[in-house]
């Protein structure tokens, strides 16, 4: 899990750099909280939680949507802690770690927090309270509090070498959105119809690799946008 994590850290940072080689004296942890808590609430509309309507749970655009969190996540990580050897070494990815393991030992955590978690025995009111303790951990600013979280919605949605693979292509994606025009505008999101998300998601689906991935997402996208 480590060398994914620092690779992931690493990848994040170029990145941010290729949108604003001085993303870290521009941007703010406010920033990426706010970012957060919106993509935390992007994950919540995925699911049937609206009781005046008729709705069926997209846990597609959940996992889409918890990588999408991952990289606001990742951004803060590298803010907060200034190099990736103090963000591994960190309270916050050992209580990530603690999360995705599902393990409450020695972890300073809301109990009422983690009995309402172990007592839901329904899949999505679980998700979306996990989502919601997330977005609250980042609006207080609560660093360890939200990855622990945010390890336990990773644990319920979508295995951690799932979302590694998926944060890979997104990143090859986040790449060629810049390429393509995302900061001018003239990016084209939506490609017949279909969001590029998805269209990422069923590449992601047809690999086992990420030695696979870029060549297959380039190929694609350079299709679709041709």
């Amino acid at each position: 899990m480590e060398e994914k994590l620092i690779e992931m850290l690493n990848l994040q940072e170029k990145l941010n750099r290729k949108i604003n080689e001085n993303w870290k004296s521009i941007r703010t942890k406010e920033d990426f909280a706010r970012a957060t808590w919106i993509e935390c609430a992007e994950l919540v509309d995925s699911l049937p939680w609206k009781w005046w309507k008729k709705q069926e749970a997209d846990m597609e655009n959940v996992q889409i949507e918890v990588v999408d969190i991952w990289h606001f996540i990742l951004s803060y990580l590298l803010l907060e802690y200034g190099t990736i050897d103090k963000v591994i070494t960190s309270k916050s990815v050992q209580n990530l770690k603690k999360g995705i393991k599902e393990e409450f030992a020695e972890i300073d955590i809301n109990g009422a927090h983690i009995n309402h978690y172990l007592g839901e025995t329904d899949t999505n009111r679980k998700i979306i309270f996990l989502a919601e303790r997330v977005a609250e951990a980042f609006l207080k600013q609560n660093l360890s509090e939200g990855l622990f979280f945010f390890g336990l919605l990773v644990r319920n949605t979508i295995s951690f070498d799932q979302m590694y693979l998926l944060y890979i292509g997104k990143n090859i994606l986040n790449h060629i959105r810049q390429e393509k025009g995302y900061n001018s505008g003239t990016y084209k999101k939506e490609i017949n119809g279909m969001e590029d998300n998805r269209y990422l998601f069923e590449i992601v689906k047809t690999v086992k690799t990420k030695e696979q991935l870029e060549s297959k997402i380039r190929e694609a996208f350079e299709r679709l946008h041709s």
